[in-house]
């Protein structure tokens, strides 16, 4: 299954995080916005597809299973445990439709990110040109 960046990404960040056991997507996009660099969307936190996408990658090459919860604000909770918990069908629905009306971490944001980063490499600023004082009488010679 192909990955697209920002699950790239939160791949990255959950190991990083180490043997953390239990952290929220606030945490988690902090670190992904450290590791890139990022200096915007200081409020955004992480899809939920995106996020089940990197877990069931990991899970499939053999590290330890994850399991998601989430609280009343509707903000997932996420749990290194021994077997992998889905959320229930109510707590899912609950958590899309509140992502509707939140900022949330795209891979768009990653590519401008590498887009500015490319473009500083590519053409570093330019040089101001020497200053030059005009002679605007020369033709007016008397």
């Amino acid at each position: 299954m192909a990955l697209t960046q920002i699950q790239e990404e939160i791949i990255r960040a959950l190991r990083e995080m180490g043997e953390k056991s239990r952290f929220t997507e606030a945490i988690l996009a902090k670190k992904i916005r450290e590791l890139n660099k990022m200096d915007s969307k200081k409020k955004a936190g992480i899809a939920l597809q995106d996020l089940e996408a990197a877990i069931f990658s990991l899970e499939e090459e053999g590290d330890r299973p994850y399991a998601l919860t989430v609280n009343s604000s509707n903000e997932l909770l996420i749990e290194r445990r021994d077997e992998a918990k889905q959320l229930t069908a109510e707590a899912r629905q609950r958590r899309l439709r509140s992502e509707k009306s939140m900022t949330v971490l795209k891979s768009t944001d990653l590519e401008q990110r590498q887009g500015k980063k490319d473009a500083k490499s590519a053409n570093p600023r330019q040089m101001r040109t020497r200053r030059e004082n005009l002679n605007i009488y020369g033709d007016w010679e008397e």
